[in-house]
Formats: structure tokens, C-alpha cells, sequence
């Protein structure tokens, strides 16, 4: 297959720069631990204090409800630092320039230029505004569907769907 889809000047909205957490399933499902921890550490807590006067268990269960909420209220100021640090770099906030074809992808701007071939693609998933090329957890290449026309997206399709069956779309990632 000899396609190519090129696209100037890309600049992804905040949205469409948020987390691919469906490019990295196991990583979504890792993150969850902790609060799955916690949930449970609650729950045992409660079982066993059944023998507890009860205004001591209220202050047992208002303590650990105010860890939770603080676990959660804390970790999402963290992704929120880590997310407005990433849209203020200077090159999140440069157009780039792509290029797809049968030998993966390339994404250049003023200052920078990288080319991704697809045995080093793990997955590339379409979401409703987005596509994710998934290359690490924390290099994720990603192009806003808006700026493609619907020849160029049935094309990059087909370059995608021919690199799976060529087997070369993540082969290098073993």
C-alpha cells in the first residue's frame, strides 16, 4: 500500500490533549488499586468494629471518609497540575506538522521533528474526536480527527488496518 494522509499545522485542543487512558487499559486498571485498596481497608474496618461504641465508630468512619475524599481530591489536583505543566510547554503549544503512510508516522514542528515506525506503534485507537497513536505510556501521538477530511481519515484507516495485517503494527513493542 503506497497511501499517505499529510496534515500542516495540527494544534490539539486542552480536550483533545487529555489522558489516553484507552490507548493503556493496564495502566487504567493499575491505577485503581489504591482506591480499590482503601475501599477495602474501609470495609474491614467497619466489619471488625462492629463491637465499637458507636460514637467512637462515627469518628472511625468520618476519618476514613475524609481520607478518601482527600485521596481522591488530592490525586486529581495532580493529574490537573501534570495536565496544565503539559499544555503550557512550549511544544504543546507549537503547530506540527504529520505525515502517515506504510511506514508508520511522522510529527514535526519548529523545533523538533520525530518519526515513529509501526513495529514501535502499540495501538492506534480511534476515539470520537481523536486518534491515539500509543507508542509509550507517556508518548502518545495525537491527531484531532477535525482537521482531517473523510478521504484522509478512510485512508489512515486503511494504512492502519494494512499495518495490522501486515503484523508490523506494534511487532517491535515484544
Amino acid at each position: 500500500m503506497n497511501a499517505v494522509v499529510e496534515v500542516r499545522g495540527v494544534q490539539p485542543t486542552p480536550k483533545e490533549g487529555r489522558a489516553a487512558l484507552r490507548a493503556w487499559p493496564s495502566i487504567r486498571r493499575w491505577a485503581t488499586v489504591p482506591m480499590l485498596f482503601f475501599i477495602v481497608v474501609v470495609l474491614a474496618t467497619m466489619g471488625l468494629s462492629v463491637n465499637v461504641r458507636s460514637d467512637i465508630m462515627v469518628w472511625i468512619f468520618v476519618l476514613q471518609m475524609a481520607g478518601l475524599y482527600g485521596f481522591l481530591g488530592l490525586t486529581a489536583v495532580a493529574h490537573g497540575k501534570v495536565m496544565a505543566m503539559s499544555r503550557t510547554a512550549p511544544i504543546s503549544r507549537q503547530p506540527v506538522d504529520w505525515r502517515i503512510d506504510d511506514q508508520g508516522l511522522a510529527v514535526a514542528g519548529a523545533d523538533f521533528e520525530s518519526r515513529v515506525g509501526w513495529r514501535s506503534v502499540v495501538v492506534v485507537v480511534e476515539e470520537k474526536d481523536r486518534l491515539i497513536f500509543a507508542a509509550s505510556p507517556n508518548t502518545n501521538f495525537i491527531l484531532p480527527l477535525r482537521v482531517l477530511d473523510a478521504d484522509q481519515i478512510t485512508t489512515v484507516r486503511a494504512i492502519v488496518a494494512d499495518a495490522r495485517s501486515r503484523g508490523v503494527l506494534g511487532a517491535g513493542v515484544d
